[in-house]
């Protein structure tokens, strides 16, 4: 594994992504999303209030200068979404400028008003689309108009990097596929293909999600052992609905064949394996070990640094990064993942994501 160092296996000697997220307000409601979904964390006053405030544009300006010497794999600028703040320009500019690749994740609703500069600053865009528009209305994700400003803007994106060949973003498609959409993501595929919206990459994601028992089991783990409260795993709660396992299972055989090159955060491929995910009996689906607490760094906006949720390992505003990522809170959670998993581990999509390099496809 790249992030253990056979000499001190509780010390970093990689990092793959820098996740950070800008803010925590969206202009969407997916219906599974951690944050502000169906139980989301952000739903909660205290959790929002918590973590939302932004710490200095100038301290995250510096954070990407110190992480430099890290050499991580890129930089992710995300939230909540990006784009409606103003932070995405000038710390993409600085990455850029500090020979650091930027990710763009966005939901591309606002990617229209500012395309030129998104060229111009990120390696690589991903738009998480999760349904076609008819299903989006339906389940009351965002205002009407939403898929169609979205559509816009990848089209204007398109039509950029054909006339300026150089100015060439990865374009990558992230689906989350869970109970509401399973059976409607050849749909998705068919609309993409009639607006002539054309991705490099596609990466399909199952529902990342714990039931009660595991949860309540993380929860005491947490105040058991690190005197830790429970917030952010929380929005990782919600449950599927009745699924009809078998055509999903069909539906996920036609998406393979559609998109040959398309990635699945899990290799689901029988209704027997989903069934089995689905229900939460993962034992045998996965990794028996995750390298996230080693590779996997996030930043909430107000600073606080994390690698698995709830595990707040320092905040920028009090101290610098490499006294965060390699210190004691670092290494305890390093330790406790080591010797054995957490409750929740096998509910979370750092378990089950496979170091693929940007761009390839």
């Amino acid at each position: 594994m790249l992030g253990l160092k056979a000499q001190d296996p509780l010390h970093s000697a990689g990092i793959g992504e820098v996740y950070l997220m800008l803010t925590m307000g969206c202009n969407l409601r997916c219906r599974a999303c951690s944050l502000w979904g169906t139980g989301g964390a952000c739903r909660d006053a205290a959790f929002l209030k918590a973590f939302s405030r932004p710490a200095p544009l100038g301290r995250f300006l510096t954070l990407i200068d110190e992480l430099v010497e890290f050499k991580p794999e890129y930089l992710n600028l995300s939230g909540g979404e990006p784009l409606m703040t103003r932070r995405w320009a000038p710390l993409a500019e600085r990455a850029r400028d500090r020979g650091l690749r930027a990710i763009l994740t966005t939901n591309g609703v606002l990617l229209e008003r500012c395309v030129e500069r998104v060229a111009d600053l990120f390696d690589q865009v991903s738009i998480s689309i999760a349904c076609p528009p008819q299903l989006r209305e339906r389940l009351g994700m965002g205002a009407a108009g939403h898929y169609q400003a979205m559509m816009r803007g990848l089209k204007s994106l398109a039509r950029l990097r054909d006339r300026h060949p150089r100015r060439k973003p990865v374009l990558r498609l992230m689906c989350e596929v869970f109970d509401a959409n399973g059976e409607h993501l050849v749909e998705l595929i068919d609309d993409l293909d009639e607006q002539g919206v054309v991705f490099d990459e596609t990466l399909f994601m199952h529902l990342i999600f714990n039931g009660p028992r595991a949860l309540a089991a993380q929860k005491k783990v947490l105040a058991s052992e690190f005197g830790l409260p429970f917030l952010l795993w929380k929005g990782y709660g919600y449950r599927p609905c009745a699924m009809d396992f078998e055509a999903m299972a069909r539906v996920l055989e036609t998406l393979r064949e559609r998109c040959p090159r398309a990635r699945f955060s899990a290799d689901l491929r029988s209704a027997e394996d989903l069934r089995d995910y689905y229900r939460g009996r993962r034992e045998a689906i996965g990794r028996a070990f995750c390298d996230g607490p080693w590779r996997q760094v996030n930043l909430f906006p107000n600073g606080d640094v994390w690698a698995c949720p709830d595990f707040v390992l320092g905040n920028i505003t009090e101290q610098g990064f490499a006294d965060i990522w390699e210190g004691p809170k670092a290494r305890a959670l390093r330790r406790r993942i080591y010797r054995r998993l957490f409750p929740t581990c096998r509910g979370c999509f750092s378990f089950y994501e496979k170091e693929q390099p940007m761009g390839a496809g």
